[in-house]
């Protein structure tokens, strides 16, 4: 299996290509009259591109998770990441993409709002001081998702458990980490309550129907990403082997998909689904064979330890399509394997 530093190169070529890319782009977005029907970049002037919203605010968090890397220092790439970064991510840039959320709340919710979360936690955390100013253009972003989670939380009455952008736990973990590395401890509360009021009764999740056919995410895994970051420790040691209990190494879930048909943007899904879900194993089992060792359970750490051998059959077919030809695929696909091949390394 490659590491990491093998595709920061691929990577940033990726990158860098879909995000100075405009067309083709699916827009997404529900006109309320002719005053709407105007070229994306007139909307949205930072992320009209890579094809959605959603996976150019990825791409560029991609992109500045990057030129972190040791091999991005000497890099020929990195000037002009940093320059497209910084066109991109200007102040007035950025107020414009906070006011098109604002006013149009349940736009890109919650998938586009994590990743938005999940850029600007990027840049703060770089040791480079160019980023870093980015980090405080691109904090009315944040602020603005942070503001719409507190207002949409409370009337939400169950979560959405598709395997696809509108999952809910796929997207309250990623702002919930991000809330904590700001101290937004309303945020952080609002999204626990949600999480325990969603998902603390669940037991035994059927992963052997949960998979459909163009489907990204594990909505079984997802939700116990998120409640590992929610739960206390012994909540989570009751909570998540009995959730987990029919997850065996021969589940559907943990067995690639063979993608038939590359250029279908729906079933390119598929490639990301192999990549999100060896991703959740890896954060989960490493819990579920604690839980299994502390409480004498040799069958729970065996069944850890199974899930773990199903990680590079899951990744390899993703990390071949994050860098091909086939833009449905490689418009967004790089960003997952790049998540997956860090935990890997870790």
């Amino acid at each position: 299996m490659p590491t990491p530093e093998d595709f920061v190169r691929p990577f940033a070529e990726v990158a860098l290509a879909n995000i100075t890319r405009e067309y083709p782009f699916a827009a997404h977005h529900v006109a309320r009259g002719l005053i709407d029907i105007v070229p994306a970049s007139e909307k949205n002037p930072a992320f009209a591109n890579s094809f959605d919203w959603h996976s150019s605010v990825h791409m560029h968090y991609l992109l500045a998770s990057l030129l972190g890397t040791k091999s991005a220092r000497s890099a020929d790439w990195r000037d002009e990441a940093i320059e497209t970064l910084s066109t991109h991510l200007s102040e007035n840039n950025m107020r414009a993409e906070a006011g098109f959320l604002r006013d149009n709340p349940s736009w890109e919710r919650p998938y586009g709002w994590a990743w938005a979360i999940d850029l600007n936690r990027a840049l703060n955390a770089s040791e480079n001081s160019e980023l870093r100013t980015l980090g405080k253009h691109t904090q009315v972003l944040t602020d603005t998702v942070f503001d719409l989670i507190l207002e949409w939380l409370p009337k939400v009455p169950e979560p959405v458990r598709h395997g696809v952008h509108s999952n809910t736990a796929f997207a309250l973990r990623r702002i919930l980490i991000g809330a904590r590395t700001q101290d937004r401890s309303d945020v952080v509360d609002a999204i626990a309550k949600a999480a325990r009021r969603f998902y603390a009764e669940d037991q035994a999740w059927n992963f052997r129907q949960e998979r459909s056919g163009h489907d990204f995410l594990s909505p079984g895994l997802c939700e116990a990403d998120l409640m590992a970051e929610v739960l206390t420790e012994d909540e989570l040691a009751a909570w998540l082997p009995g959730f987990l209990s029919k997850l065996t190494p021969g589940s559907p879930t943990l067995t690639p998909v063979e993608v038939l048909h590359p250029a279908d943007g729906q079933q390119s899904h598929l490639y990301g689904l192999g990549l999100s879900v060896a991703a959740s194993v890896m954060r989960l089992a490493p819990l579920l064979q604690r839980i299994g060792i502390e409480g004498d359970d040799i069958e729970l750490a065996d069944q850890a330890t199974g899930m773990l051998t199903r990680v590079d059959l899951l990744m390899a077919r993703g990390l071949g399509a994050s860098v091909s030809d086939e833009y449905m695929s490689s418009h967004w696909v790089a960003t997952f394997a790049w998540e997956a091949l860090r935990l890997r390394a870790a």
